[in-house]
């Protein structure tokens, strides 16, 4: 069975903590809130020096779907989690810690949440949630962090900083294409940039534990979250432009047909090997947008694009924020077809 779940787990220096974590995460397998037939398990570790990369690798070994992907050095949680974005091939991503502190058995309600949101953040701070409310000083830190955040992005969620969230991928890529905050206070832009584009955001209950060894310093990191958020607000850390295909009648001709999106979709997925490229119709065309393709596949594409649609026009350029934004809200439109058949 395809998986139809990614679960993106970033993972700095973790070997002592991971195995702790996978009991949790075996729990909720237990309890039937997670298939592993329809889920895919992928640790991303982070340049650690500990041997994370092979305590990973024999805790998934049982798992069907699991890959543990290394980075050559220490990024960021945030880039660690871009890198699987980028790779998850599945209708949804999720990502969440690797000590597992949220109970992966909320999983179904982030799922429950995709159904009708693009975006689905767990919120300890909802009345369902449990809380373990041992750790003031944490929880403090986190609740006036919250506060600075509503106040600066309007954003108005109650927990911008649980690291449990999900997403419809072609929706994260496009997100994590245009975030290149690679440290902790990448939650927030990521949430900013989706409600800049129109993209609805639902938040589900929680049940939260302290564990043991975060490498999260609650005052120091918490500031330099701050200062992140303050630098990305003034157009300092903006992620770079998409590049984008638009195929399309010219001008005069007569309007493409409504499965032109579906069409178009499904070339992609085979030329890209599975890699889901968000495509938004638009009346009288449609545009891909290739987050977090490589160049030379965009390149590539372009060509294969002109040949099989000829004579529509097919054309390349470059979209930022602002430009996406005009496109108009993006909720609902950045999906793939279920299980498209290549090339037709």
């Amino acid at each position: 069975m395809t998986p139809r779940l990614t679960i993106v787990v970033p993972a700095y220096n973790e070997a002592r903590r991971l195995g702790a974590g996978m009991q949790r995460f075996d729990a909720a397998v237990s309890a039937g809130a997670i298939d592993l037939e329809q889920t895919e398990l992928m640790v991303i570790d982070d340049g650690s020096t500990d041997g994370t990369a092979m305590t990973a690798e024999k805790l998934l070994a049982p798992l069907p779907h699991h890959r543990v992907v290394r980075l050559s050095a220490n990024q960021g949680k945030g880039a660690a989690v871009r890198a699987g974005v980028a790779a998850s091939r599945t209708p949804y991503t999720a990502y969440m810690d690797a000590d597992m502190s949220i109970d992966p058995l909320a999983v179904p309600l982030l799922l429950e949440g995709l159904e009708n949101h693009d975006v689905a953040i767990g919120c300890r701070a909802l009345p369902d949630s449990m809380v373990e409310t041992s750790y003031v000083v944490r929880s403090l830190m986190g609740r006036l962090f919250n506060e600075m955040v509503t106040m600066g992005t309007g954003l108005g969620l109650k927990d911008t900083q649980c690291g449990f969230k999900a997403f419809r991928t072609p929706v994260a890529r496009l997100l994590f294409h245009l975030v290149r905050i690679d440290r902790f206070a990448f939650d927030v832009e990521i949430l900013a940039r989706a409600r800049r584009l129109g993209l609805t955001i639902t938040e589900v209950p929680v049940q939260w534990k302290h564990v043991e060894g975060s490498t999260v310093h609650p005052l120091h990191d918490s500031f330099a979250m701050i200062a992140d958020v303050y630098r990305s607000r003034r157009g300092l850390l903006a992620g770079s432009p998409v590049p984008t295909i638009s195929v399309r009648p010219p001008s005069g001709g007569p309007p493409v047909g409504r499965d032109l999106a579906e069409r178009v979709s499904a070339m992609l997925l085979d030329l890209l090997e599975g890699c889901p490229v968000p495509v938004v119709a638009d009346g009288q065309g449609v545009t891909a947008l290739f987050a977090l393709v490589d160049p030379a596949d965009v390149a590539r594409t372009l060509m294969a694009l002109r040949d099989r649609f000829a004579p529509l026009e097919v054309t390349r350029r470059a979209l930022t924020l602002d430009g996406l934004a005009a496109l108009g809200p993006l909720t609902g439109r950045l999906d793939v077809p279920p299980d498209p058949t290549p090339g037709s």
